[in-house]
């Protein structure tokens, strides 16, 4: 499969986790923590999109022949564990949903530091 192909579910899994990860911190800022049904949605489609990252990213490591252990990927990797972990602490700490937030963003923009910076440097 060609390289532009992992590319777009690379993509399309970052907006999928933003996205149910955005959702459910909304419903926790809006002190809705008893909707199922967001709370469902958020947690259903931030999974896809973490899978589709780890499966279309290692795809592209290995199409583009870059080394699996390249300091940028090591820090993307920890990064994707750390938004696995995020999900925990948004649904079972409501309170920290504001905090949470700013740490989402971070990570989002160290993954992308880490590709579009680091990745030309090193």
């Amino acid at each position: 499969m060609p390289v532009y192909i992992y590319q777009v579910l690379h993509i399309i899994g970052i907006l999928m986790v933003f996205t149910g990860y955005g959702a459910l911190l909304a419903r926790s800022l809006a002190g809705n923590t008893e909707d199922t049904k967001v709370r469902k949605l958020g947690s259903i489609t931030s999974g896809i999109g973490l899978i589709l990252i780890l499966v279309a990213g290692f795809a592209m490591i290995s199409k583009l022949g870059y080394s699996f252990s390249a300091p940028w990927i090591l820090v993307k990797l920890v990064i994707w564990l750390a938004l696995g972990g995020l999900i925990a602490l948004i649904n079972r700490k409501p309170a920290l949903a504001d905090k949470l937030w700013w740490v989402l963003l971070a990570l989002g923009a160290v993954a992308a530091i880490m590709v579009y910076i680091v990745k030309l440097y090193v």
